[in-house]
């Protein structure tokens, strides 16, 4: 499969192996992003397209992504804010947690799913957290967003089973990037584990997306193999 692939998050760790992946691929990459010298970088390594855009604000989302056909989605878009008790999280982080990956996430689904749904083609993959549905695997309040990409996910895939669009859901465990610099926390996150890769997200994507039309890879939890499914025990090797 290619043609047009949106990739939400584009400037962050997968988002850029994603980009390079789809690339690489054949696709016409449109990388979204907030960060616009980064996005300009992308776009000079792998000669995708960039748009700077807040996904938390609808009428710039529509703006942007008008007039585009989209094939593929792939959002990635997300913050994770520090790693605190719910009780103890401040009110604006909560808020720009919700405001990112949530309305974020329903801004980027406004804009692109009826063009699919016209078109009777497309494939949105949604990258996610084992920490949706595992208590203790992440911040609380970040957890309660990927909880509720979780119900987007099955609700949007059950709205579109008439038609030919694919909605599948990653739900991750602890990948390499460097987010840990958003939870405070210090490189012993990583250190020791062999934590997945963002270009091995990259190739679960790329195999999804190279399924035959009529299978849908709806949820794939991708973990380290030393990080017990589920998420919540991880061995050092």
């Amino acid at each position: 499969m290619t043609g047009t692939a949106i990739v939400t998050g584009a400037t962050g760790g997968i988002g850029d192996a994603v980009t390079k992946r789809l690339t690489s691929e054949g696709f016409r990459v449109i990388a979204v992003g907030t960060r616009r010298a980064a996005l300009d970088d992308l776009c000079e390594r792998y000669g995708c397209e960039g748009i700077a855009v807040d996904i938390g604000d609808a009428v710039s989302v529509e703006a942007a992504l008008a007039g585009l056909t989209a094939d593929v989605l792939v959002h990635g878009a997300g913050i994770l804010g520090p790693n605190l008790p719910i009780h103890k999280t401040p009110a604006e982080t909560i808020a720009g947690l919700i405001a990112v990956n949530l309305t974020g996430l329903f801004n980027v689904l406004r804009a692109v799913v009826p063009g699919m749904v016209e078109r009777q083609r497309g494939s949105i993959v949604l990258l996610g957290s084992i920490c949706g549905n595992v208590p203790g695997a992440g911040p609380g309040a970040y957890s309660a967003t990927k909880a509720a990409m979780q119900s987007v996910a099955a609700n949007l895939r059950f709205e579109l089973q008439e038609t030919p669009v694919r909605v599948g859901e990653i739900r991750l465990g602890r990948v390499r990037t460097g987010i840990h610099n958003q939870l405070d926390m210090d490189a012993d996150f990583y250190d020791g584990y062999e934590c997945i890769l963002p270009e091995d997200v990259a190739a679960t994507i790329s195999h999804m997306l190279a399924t035959p039309s009529a299978v849908d890879l709806s949820i794939v939890e991708m973990l380290p193999t030393r990080q017990v499914v589920g998420g919540t025990r991880f061995s050092k090797s």
